[in-house]
């Protein structure tokens, strides 16, 4: 009897384990039709949107992406028809471009984080700024840029010529701010909630590796136990941009890699179902969070991740592919 219950069970034990290989070799993200692609314009004209940013205020997806050395919007109720736009509206935020949008209680304000052209020589290339508005559904509504008073950064060993995408986030006492540079650097500044945006202390280095710019950080807690999720920009070995994963129990401890390779990335060629002839980059992305708050936080199930790529054949890389702005949707969990 014994050896025939051993017998009866092989092939369901043989079933899970060709189910479980079958699983681990689906993708976890399906891409499909740009939410904003080459035919958007902006007053009538043609325009190149990357640095998409999406968050979500009362019954509508506010979008804010770089274009024309500023800052666009659009918003939409939902994201199933595609594009979401035929036209964006431009900022009237000066030369402030690759947007981080979130509402900042303390204040009642909408804050939006970016970069400027560095003139006066202190940074490198680029400086930090901050624009805000009391309604974002008034794309006019929107301040003139303020530099924030971060010190550049300092490495003796190797010095930083460009540091670039700037991303806030804020715990019950602290405000940080973290950035890429040159190098495969990740930087950390800090203030605090009254003093901010000002009074930054001197950045260190949060974090080294192969990763090249478009760092965002989230409050991502598993169960009762507080975490942080970083995603970064990479370049493959083929060329292709992809998405890496850190994670981290504070926002000024190590940062472990989690999903960080092209072979095995948070979001990459080897782990997301292309569709309507995307090239196959994934740049800047940012996981799309229900919250909107200056904390940053996301949900543990979150469902979308959204980023900007090209459109047209992945093979040809001499061909010249439009931007586009897209939408990854979670097929099942990492």
């Amino acid at each position: 009897m014994k050896c025939f219950s051993c017998l009866s069970l092989l092939p369901l034990a043989l079933l899970a384990i060709f189910v479980t290989a079958i699983a681990a070799q689906e993708p976890v993200w399906m891409l499909g039709k740009p939410l904003l692609d080459e035919k958007t314009t902006l007053e009538g004209k043609p325009v190149r949107l990357v640095d998409p940013c999406m968050v979500r205020h009362e019954d509508r997806w506010h979008i804010f992406a770089s274009a024309n050395g500023g800052t666009v919007w659009a918003s939409t109720r939902d994201f199933t028809t595609r594009p979401i736009a035929s036209e964006v509206i431009k900022l009237p935020v000066g030369s402030c471009f690759v947007p981080q949008v979130f509402f900042f209680r303390p204040e009642s304000r909408w804050h939006l984080i970016g970069m400027m052209p560095e003139k006066k020589g202190r940074y490198p290339k680029m400086a930090p700024c901050m624009c805000t508005n009391a309604d974002i559904t008034n794309p006019k509504g929107w301040s003139p840029p303020e530099v924030l008073d971060v010190p550049p950064p300092l490495d003796e060993a190797q010095p930083v010529k460009q540091w670039i995408d700037f991303w806030v986030i804020c715990d019950d006492v602290k405000v940080h701010l973290f950035v890429t540079s040159d190098g495969g650097r990740l930087w950390r500044s800090e203030t605090t909630l009254a003093k901010y945006p000002h009074g930054w202390s001197q950045p260190v280095i949060a974090l080294r590796g192969d990763f090249i710019y478009a760092p965002h950080v989230y409050r991502h807690d598993a169960g009762a136990r507080e975490g942080y999720l970083l995603t970064l920009t990479a370049r493959a070995a083929d060329g292709h941009h992809y998405q890496q994963s850190y994670t981290a129990t504070k926002l000024d401890t190590a940062w472990q890699p989690a999903a960080a390779t092209a072979d095995k990335p948070f979001a990459g060629l080897a782990n997301v179902r292309l569709d309507a002839g995307w090239s196959g980059d994934l740049s800047h992305g940012e996981p799309v969070r229900s919250s909107n708050d200056e904390r940053m936080i996301l949900e543990v199930g979150f469902k979308h991740f959204i980023f900007h790529g090209a459109l047209g054949d992945k093979s040809d890389e001499k061909a010249k592919r439009p931007p586009a702005v897209g939408l990854l949707e979670r097929l099942r969990p990492e």
